[in-house]
């Protein structure tokens, strides 16, 4: 399995996921608890306050950036960036990262069975089902998070740091204006941000222990007795 060079430190990005799993779930032990429930209300008032026509605008278009409309089409033409950057192992990575990521957060939101909330503030888009945690966070976490740091592995500094950085605001403002749109509880948020860099770094850190595995086989395979003859 070959590649561009690897940045990171499998062992780091191991302990990033481990530290945002262990995040994941006490924000939903919290949630099923109900400790967060007064401080999720409250939030959701706060973010009100900001409300405007424009703000409205702003923040349907941001929404509108994670919605599935959306960001397979651009998760698909990122895909199609990286294989042309990297290679076909980093796209094949990135596609099955996100796919799999699409489940992975079904599967949370079916398990832990939080409702959206109601009579709170105005619902301002069509969600439905459950809330936690929010699948447009986590997902553009993944999309365009996780396709920032793959897609620039063979960039310089200054660039890399420039697309992870507008990478992890697009995902705050999406998370934002969820919230806004009275569409999720701040914790749904939160628990999506934690999950969302979970996934992220896990994958990351698989595919370069299997890489780093590949690349050691035939250095092994070269000081075998059995291969000199």
């Amino acid at each position: 399995m070959s590649g561009p060079p690897l940045r990171h430190s499998p062992r780091a990005l191991t302990i990033c996921a481990v530290l945002c799993t262990a995040g994941f779930v006490i924000t939903a032990a919290l949630v099923l608890l109900g400790p967060f429930a007064a401080d999720d209300r409250a939030g959701i008032l706060a973010v009100r306050t900001l409300a405007s026509p424009g703000m409205t605008t702003a923040m349907i278009a941001a929404s509108s950036i994670a919605h599935g409309k959306l960001s397979i089409p651009l998760a698909l033409i990122l895909a199609a960036l990286i294989y042309r950057l990297n290679g076909r192992d980093d796209a094949v990575l990135y596609t099955v990262a996100c796919l799999a990521g699409e489940a992975l957060y079904i599967t949370l939101k079916e398990v832990i069975r939080q409702h959206r909330p109601t009579r709170i503030s105005p619902k301002l888009t069509d969600a439905g089902g459950f809330s936690f945690p929010s699948g447009h966070t986590m997902m553009a976490v993944v999309i365009f998070g996780l396709g920032a740091v793959i897609a620039t592995r063979r960039a310089s500094s200054g660039v890399r740091i420039a697309a992870i950085a507008a990478a992890g605001l697009l995902a705050l403002v999406v998370g934002l204006s969820r919230i806004y749109l009275g569409a999720h509880w701040p914790s749904d948020v939160i628990g999506a941000l934690f999950a969302g860099i979970a996934w992220s770094a896990a994958c990351l850190a698989w595919d370069i222990r299997a890489r780093n595995a590949a690349n050691a086989r035939p250095a092994t395979g070269a000081q075998s007795p059995y291969n000199s003859a």
